[in-house]
């Protein structure tokens, strides 16, 4: 039997042949980069930022923190947080292609534990900091959490009534570490080990991260494995230092006008302040004890006391200062490239985390310039970028000066970077001690050599559970920088930047 080709036939197979060959050619074209955005949340003094990553299936979500914490002035949560989980639910439709925390300070996860609207949340995957594997493992004689509960405990009983810096500072670190806001003895008894962050890690890992089972760790050079979905998308992990070298998780500064935007504290001034540890009720007093001693010569127990006191280093508060450097430096680093863009999140990533990467010493050291000058593949990586999470809100402890100096570089070519720093004025430190966050030289020195933009520099209108205005606080700059590439959006709870 013969067959027969009519010119019909024809025309449909060339017309499919067609269609087959316009879907080859669309799925070779490169993936247009007009959608990419990163959006950063005003929440007050913490990050929140939202990474929309374009892709032929429609726009892909990365979550990278979502924290918020109240400081040492009490003023860091000004109460949009919920509101702004919200708006990130209306946008994502609730799913999420990749969460990353950073690590398990309030500043960065306790969103995950005011907002209820995150049980509706579904994520791909979840990636968190090689160290925080250990945080609170059971089974293990260092329970780091537990400890932190232990101390908190402790310090707030201590420091009961103290209106002193010191005292402010080391119960901030805690509570940041706990997500503790109350330490009043009772309520901290109860929740040794817990508090607000204790229920944010159960949401990451148990119901984002389904019982573990789409959670990730990840330390610097290991290959991480994206969320299919991701397409277009790699990502290279910079920190937190590895197993084998964890000397680095406790450097806290680098050396001051070579390191960092530092304070101008000299090394003296940096040793902590002295005070006595117990309150007046555990010890004894002057009429528990003879006026006199056996040669019938008046003793002076004030100055005893005294010399105790000046004797005794606040180690407590030593602790918590540690512990904070120590959680600081697990930060996730990520360094992600989506056609051509580099963007960098940072975390809040401190000395040693940013020493290990940039100069590969062989163990921490305060000045790593003696030990030789950070690597070319450092620093040619720094002039790429298109994008800088600022790291730690643009602390004193984080974002080295030759980072900043690789990165400016960048952004004196045509192309330029953006830079975004999610901080709330005032919360930390005190300008008139070059201790403020975020720091002023730092803050300028970006400024001046990128778009900058700071998270409390526009205004927002909180709806829930009373419309307020929040406004920047007096003397913040709000200027909103033109980019070179790309364009800058604002809307009511963020700022949007889009290549």
């Amino acid at each position: 039997m013969t067959t027969r080709t009519t010119k019909k036939s024809v025309g449909k197979r060339s017309a499919a042949k067609s269609r087959a060959g316009a879907k080859r050619n669309t799925s070779a074209r490169k993936i247009k980069t007009g959608g990419l955005k990163i959006r950063m949340y005003r929440v007050g003094f913490g990050d929140f930022f939202l990474v929309t990553v374009p892709t032929r299936a429609g726009n892909q979500y990365i979550l990278i923190d979502c924290g918020v914490f109240k400081g040492t002035s009490g003023t860091g949560d000004i109460g949009s947080i919920v509101e702004a989980v919200e708006d990130m639910y209306q946008t994502t439709n609730g799913r999420l292609a990749l969460v990353i925390m950073t690590h398990r300070h309030a500043d960065h996860i306790a969103g995950f534990a005011k907002a209820e609207r995150f049980k509706d949340f579904t994520a791909g995957m979840v990636w968190m900091p090689y160290w925080e594997q250990f945080n609170d493992k059971k089974d293990s004689p260092h329970n780091l959490q537990f400890d932190i509960g232990e101390l908190a405990a402790k310090l707030a009983m201590l420091f009961r009534g103290r209106e002193d810096d010191d005292a402010k500072e080391a119960l901030a670190q805690l509570s940041n570490a706990t997500g503790i806001e109350n330490f009043s003895a009772a309520a901290t008894e109860k929740k040794k080990g817990g508090g607000g962050n204790a229920k944010a890690l159960d949401v990451l890992k148990n119901h984002l991260g389904e019982n573990g089972k789409k959670v990730r760790y990840y330390a610097a050079n290991d290959k991480p494995e994206l969320p299919s979905e991701l397409v277009g998308l790699t990502a290279r992990i910079l920190g937190p230092p590895p197993q084998d070298a964890s000397a680095f998780m406790a450097l806290t500064d680098l050396k001051k006008g070579v390191g960092q935007y530092l304070d101008s504290l000299t090394d003296e001034d940096e040793l902590p302040k002295e005070f006595h540890p117990f309150p007046d009720e555990w010890g004894a007093h002057e009429r528990d004890y003879p006026s006199q001693d056996r040669l019938g010569r008046a003793i002076d127990y004030n100055g005893i006391k005294q010399k105790v006191e000046d004797s005794q280093p606040d180690m407590l508060a030593a602790a918590a200062g540690k512990i904070e450097t120590f959680l600081n430096n697990q930060s996730l680093v990520v360094l992600f490239e989506f056609s051509g863009k580099k963007l960098l999140f940072a975390g809040d990533a401190q000395a040693g985390n940013w020493e290990y990467w940039l100069f590969k010493t062989k163990g921490p050291v305060k000045d790593p310039t003696k030990a030789g000058e950070m690597l070319e593949a450092s620093k040619e990586l720094l002039q790429s970028i298109d994008f800088y999470k600022v790291g730690h809100h643009g602390s004193t402890n984080a974002t080295p000066i030759q980072a900043v100096e690789a990165a400016v570089s960048r952004a004196k070519s045509s192309k330029g970077f953006v830079s975004m720093c999610s901080t709330e004025f005032g919360v930390y430190g005190n300008p008139d001690k070059g201790t403020e966050v975020p720091r002023s030289p730092l803050m300028k020195a970006l400024a001046d050599g990128c778009s900058l933009i700071r998270s409390d520099s526009f205004a927002i209108t909180v709806t829930d559970p009373a419309k307020k205005i929040i406004k920047p606080a007096k003397g913040v700059d709000t200027t909103i920088p033109t980019p070179k590439t790309g364009k800058l959006t604002k809307a009511n709870l963020y700022i949007e930047y889009s290549f």
